[in-house]
């Protein structure tokens, strides 16, 4: 994975001499900040440790030094709650600004992003169905993130064989269909939430549509993690592709480029990365949308920059997201996806209204 950004960016900062600032001078800084939060979000949290403390538990771990005078709850928060926490955030973040700068790319619509191809409502029909029925072990998060990736792929296979009939491409009709699915699936995940008969079970799902890395522990955020790692390099590798595409399919087709090809893989990987996410982490909203459009007012549209970029913003991003969750109303803590909305929405809207200017 290193390798592959060192090459990724010696290649782009060839192409990009006039550029204000290399490329490898943006993921150099981005990368300061994400380690900087990773141990910021080990030491901040609605039980108070010292700095000091959370130094020791992380060098112990990762080195074998001693833990002198750190109490066993002080290093059970910090190794097997907070810094979990963290490296998910990093790759959810990451993975769904890389699924948006993608879907948006393939597509060709600005207003796409990962879960337009109904994933997101494959996902909660998915789980919404399992809590009406009243299936034993529900509280398992791991019964819930296999019916929540199920549904999320069942939807997306969908959507697809639909959005692509008659037609061979991807276009609009795979977006138009990707809301149509959407709606019909929301509405049934509704009435199973409005006739659901326990109350907690209810409260449950609404946690889960908002969005949440609470469950996040070293043995269950391995296959996400290195899942989303593993589908971005895709993406990082088509970065020249994807610029070809917007040029149009007759320019793309003449200078090598497999359009249809491009766009079915690119898909499939969308929809990996978003079933990953919404499997372990529920439905986080914005992310894939906004970090996308922010980073283009900053950086420009050029893929090969804009992916990379957008990975490392969009963890940094859901980073401090979490720790605004868990810090807001303490010890309470609230869903991920509110504060996304928040946070994103404003800033959003902020730099539309400059551009427009």
């Amino acid at each position: 994975m290193v390798s592959l950004f060192i090459t990724h960016m010696q290649q782009v900062d060839k192409d990009e001499q006039s550029t204000k600032a290399p490329l490898v001078l943006w993921i150099a800084g981005i990368l300061i900040l994400i380690f900087v939060s990773v141990i910021a979000a080990a030491f901040i949290g609605s039980v108070n440790l010292f700095f000091i403390d959370v130094f020791k538990v992380i060098r112990h771990h990762l080195w074998g030094c001693p833990l002198a005078g750190v109490k066993d709850s002080a290093e059970f928060i910090v190794w097997e709650l907070r810094l979990p926490r963290a490296l998910l955030a990093l790759a959810v973040g990451g993975g769904l600004a890389v699924a948006g700068v993608a879907m948006q790319a393939v597509t060709q619509n600005v207003m796409a992003e990962p879960y337009t191809i109904g994933v997101s409502s494959g996902a909660l029909l998915a789980v919404t169905s399992l809590y009406y029925l009243g299936f034993p072990h529900l509280q398992n998060s791991m019964a819930i993130s296999i019916a929540a990736f199920c549904g999320a792929l069942a939807a997306m296979a969908l959507v697809y064989n639909i959005g692509t009939r008659g037609t061979g491409r991807l276009s609009n009709h795979l977006i138009l269909t990707g809301m149509a699915v959407s709606i019909i699936f929301n509405a049934a995940s509704n009435y199973f939430i409005i006739t659901m008969p326990a109350e907690s079970s209810i409260r449950g799902v609404l946690n889960w549509m908002m969005g949440s890395l609470s469950n996040a522990r070293w043995h269950n955020i391995g296959i996400p993690f290195f899942g989303i790692l593993l589908s971005t390099v895709y993406f990082f590798r088509h970065g020249r592709d994807f610029d070809t595409i917007s040029l149009g399919n007759e320019t793309a087709l003449s200078l090598g480029v497999n359009v249809v090809k491009l766009r079915k893989v690119s898909i499939l990987f969308i929809a990996l990365i978003t079933g990953l996410t919404v499997a372990c982490a529920g439905i986080i909203g914005l992310v894939g949308f906004i970090i996308p459009h922010v980073l283009r007012f900053i950086i420009g549209a050029n893929h090969q920059r804009l992916l990379p970029i957008s990975f490392l913003c969009g963890g940094l991003f859901l980073i401090w997201m979490d720790v605004l969750a868990r810090i807001a109303v303490p010890p309470q803590e609230i869903p991920i996806g509110i504060f996304t909305a928040l946070c994103g929405g404003p800033v959003f809207v902020s730099l539309l209204i400059r551009k427009n200017r």
